[in-house]
């Protein structure tokens, strides 16, 4: 095989690569909705305000609540197919319409195509959230390629980015069609796919925990997350039939649950237990305590994870793989001891207490006990191997890692850095008084080899996703000496986490490179 084959292929896998993590990254805004689905949806429920309805409340709880809860996850494949749209669009409002249109149009065509029962579309037949996944990919994919098109004159008003929608909706006329005719044989081996995952049992949900953890240095665990909450398993609930173990558990399917309950000792318990054994290892405790703590409250109080997780992930990926099987094993201890309690976004205080007195929440108590079991697991399993193995946690030092004991703190929290002669320069402690963001986005795009090499850039929940000309341009240790907790790269896609600021720095990069071309052009 020759050497441009090679490289061929090798470019062909990362825009693989690189097409799969965005649809990762986009899948984060319509799942961002979730909360506020869920917590209107329990909170307009009679068991949670039922010891008050003879002074405030009806006996039935509060209708108009949960019924605009209802109202969003009745409507999650049209907010799937206009956030992808509007995710894999970078924003564009063109985009966004193209989502809506398309996936309108799709169902308008699917529901006619296939079998009809009594005149209506027959109710078994159901493409959940894939239906707005596909039409989101298509209308961003359409959108990328006409939105700047040129139409005719007599044509002219219909060019650039009006075209998008109008093309959208004849495509996906097409594929209502299509998927119409195909669809029966698919759902059949989705089915089948889900009840073979269902039959594994405790096993089957303690390798989609182990999955779920080993994904997040890629962002590719959101793909799988999507398959598991929105598609796997059937329940016919009070609106109707719904798939996925997040939508059925809300529905009121009692056995829902078994594929979330296990994340709970992990998010609340485990993770902050390893974040106090990075604190209490630190030559600099309190440097580390400055964000490791809060990390570790987020956690505890929302599941969200990557803070924590980013923090010992590169510099101990063996403790990370730990972390994975660990909660495979929360999975499947949790399965065993049937425990099932749902959330509407990740497993943290807030979901466990709304959700605690949902009639299919079952032994959601023992939740706890199992909880602080993990917190000591993690926290001393974390103590020895830092101790051990000498492993460059934060707050560790220059003398192990050779990054500043403050590398995790943003760099607005750092201390004074010393110029050449050991002074900090006027320049610097003027620079310091502008926006924060900007400046460091200035000097990440500095290190990642300049707007010439940068190709995109996103922002995802902690890490920027790129895709870069010349991957061996970009400066790793002066990425981490800016606040990475580590670069990942892959060919010509690199991803830089850089916590939970990346969102922010991601705009001013984008911001910043949108002057140099016009500077260039000019």
């Amino acid at each position: 095989m020759s050497v441009a084959n090679t490289a061929s292929q090798t470019t062909a896998g990362d825009r693989l690569l690189g097409s799969v993590q965005a649809l990762g990254r986009a899948l984060m805004l319509p799942i961002a909705v979730l909360p506020a689905a869920g917590l209107l949806l329990r909170l307009g429920q009679n068991d949670v305000w039922g010891w008050t309805h003879n002074a405030y409340m009806v006996a039935n709880g509060i209708p108009w609540m949960a019924q605009a809860g209802n109202a969003i996850f009745a409507q999650l494949p049209l907010i799937f197919g206009v956030g992808i749209a509007i995710g894999l669009t970078s924003d564009a409002g063109a985009g966004a319409m193209a989502g809506l249109i398309g996936y309108l149009v799709f169902m308008g065509v699917w529901n006619v195509t296939i079998p009809q029962v009594k005149g209506a579309p027959d109710p078994s037949y159901n493409m959940g959230v894939l239906s707005g996944i596909i039409t989101g990919i298509t209308a961003a994919w359409l959108y990328k390629r006409f939105h700047d098109i040129r139409l005719p004159d007599y044509l002219a008003f219909f060019g650039g980015k009006r075209f998008v929608p109008i093309v959208t909706a004849f495509v996906c006329v097409i594929l209502g069609l299509i998927f119409g005719w195909i669809w029966g044989p698919i759902q059949t081996g989705i089915n089948d796919l889900g009840q073979g995952i269902i039959g594994l049992g405790p096993l089957g949900a303690g390798i989609y925990g182990v999955l779920n953890r080993l994904l997040i240095p890629l962002g590719l665990h959101h793909v799988v997350n999507s398959y598991v909450w929105f598609q796997l398993g059937s329940f016919k609930g009070p609106n109707g039939l719904v798939y996925g173990d997040l939508n059925r558990y809300f529905a009121g399917d009692p056995t829902a649950g078994n594929y979330m309950a296990g994340f709970f000792p992990i998010m609340m318990f485990g993770l902050p237990g390893a974040a106090l054994a990075m604190v209490r290892r630190a030559n600099f405790p309190k440097v580390a305590a400055g964000i490791l703590l809060s990390a570790a409250f987020c956690s505890f109080l929302t599941g969200v994870t990557e803070p924590i997780e980013f923090a010992f992930i590169f510099v101990a990926p063996f403790l990370f793989v730990i972390h994975a099987l660990l909660t495979g094993l929360s999975l499947i201890i949790c399965n065993l001891l049937q425990i099932r309690i749902g959330f509407s976004f990740s497993a943290g205080l807030i979901d466990y207490v709304i959700n605690f007195t949902k009639g299919n929440s079952h032994n959601a108590w023992m939740i706890i006990p199992l909880g602080l079991i993990y917190f000591a697991v993690y926290y001393y399993l974390f103590s020895f191997c830092i101790k051990i193995f000498n492993i460059g946690t934060p707050g560790r030092g220059e003398a192990r890692t050779g990054l500043s004991a403050d590398w995790i703190l943003p760099e607005s929290q750092r201390g004074p850095r010393a110029s050449k002669n050991g002074k900090t320069s006027v320049a610097e402690s003027s620079e310091r008084e502008t926006d924060q963001d900007t400046i460091l986005a200035g000097q990440v795009l500095e290190a990642l080899g300049g707007s010439a090499n940068v190709e995109s850039v996103e922002g995802c929940i902690t890490r920027l996703r790129l895709f870069v000309k010349e991957p061996e341009s970009i400066d790793d240790a002066r990425l981490k000496a800016l606040g990475a907790a580590g670069v990942i790269k892959r060919g010509k896609i690199a991803q830089v986490v850089m916590g939970t600021q990346s969102d922010r720095i991601a705009e001013r990069i984008k911001r910043l490179m949108k002057e140099d071309a016009e500077v260039v052009s000019d």
